[in-house]
């Protein structure tokens, strides 16, 4: 197993877990999107680049901001800085182990947070990532009371979306024994592609070669799609939609290549439903070297 479990977190004002909690957020219309569409889509937008070429000295800081849709200020924000420390190569050839350092920073009620750091590591096959590890749970709330996060790295965020619509026996598994349904099915709707030349981050912009990116711009693609899970218990049926985008650029390196993961879904919160959007932002990238 190339990645770790997908962390399992949920907002601070919130007691409930991620799948109990989120009602279906309304489209006007629903447009069946099978797995290999989803997963055409992702893997166009990835574009070829050999996950081996990540170099020790890579480097990305992003942050993450989530906020209710009736304010744009954010309730929660956490950054995170990661880089390559150094890698070793094991027996098989093939893979290859990276270590991490990890540096996470909380900001609450606009009160600022100590500053964490930690090592961390994977082991990164040389085979093309979108179909190397079982579908990982789609359960990406943010968690404002952890003290220690859990690295995810924008590959392992890519390679969620690319599994996700579809139920496999680990999720049917945690639907029947942890959530208590009788079933749970998973369908995609509605998936979209847009591609869009776009600036640079300012932080980028502030490096003396824009980070190699020619006149500081980038070439991205977005694709975008709703995740509905419909939980059966007995003869009550429930559907609860989660919004999924994503946005990569093929002119980045591996570990930056994801430039925006969003979500959105319905919380209840005192007895009201709130729209909270999540998304993460790269802020800045350095590369390695050989």
């Amino acid at each position: 197993m190339i990645f770790k479990k997908t962390m399992t977190l949920l907002l601070a004002a919130l007691s409930l877990s991620f799948v109990s909690c989120i009602e279906e957020v309304k489209a006007p219309e629903d447009k069946a999107s099978t797995i290999q569409e989803v997963q055409k889509a992702l893997v166009q937008a990835w574009g070829n680049i050999e996950p081996l070429s990540m170099l020790k000295g890579d480097y990305v800081f992003q942050e993450t901001l989530q906020t209710i849709e009736s304010n744009p200020n954010p309730i929660f924000v956490l950054q995170e800085g990661v880089g390559i420390l150094n890698l070793d190569d094991n027996s098989d050839p093939a893979n290859r182990i990276y270590n991490y350092t990890y540096q996470t920073r909380t900001f609450k009620n606009g009160e600022k947070g100590p500053l964490s750091t930690r090592t961390d590591s994977r082991k990164v096959a040389k085979e093309n990532p979108q179909l190397q590890s079982k579908a990982m749970a789609q359960y990406d709330t943010l968690e404002s009371f952890a003290d220690d996060y859990q690295m995810r790295l924008g590959f392992e965020k890519f390679l969620g979306l690319a599994l996700s619509c579809q139920v496999t026996d680990e999720l049917q598994e945690y639907c029947t024994k942890e959530l208590g349904y009788d079933k749970c099915e998973i369908k995609c709707v509605n998936l979209r592609s847009e591609k869009k030349m776009v600036p640079a981050p300012d932080l980028v912009k502030a490096q003396p070669d824009c980070g190699g990116l020619a006149n500081c711009q980038m070439q991205t693609e977005k694709v975008s799609f709703d995740y509905i899970a419909i939980l059966t218990k007995g003869s009550n049926v429930e559907k609860q939609r989660v919004n999924y985008s994503i946005t990569l650029s093929p002119d980045l390196p591996f570990l930056a290549r994801v430039t925006e993961y969003c979500f959105r879904q319905l919380f209840p919160v005192q007895n009201q439903k709130i729209l909270v959007n999540t998304c993460t932002f790269l802020k800045d990238f350095k590369k390695g070297t050989p």
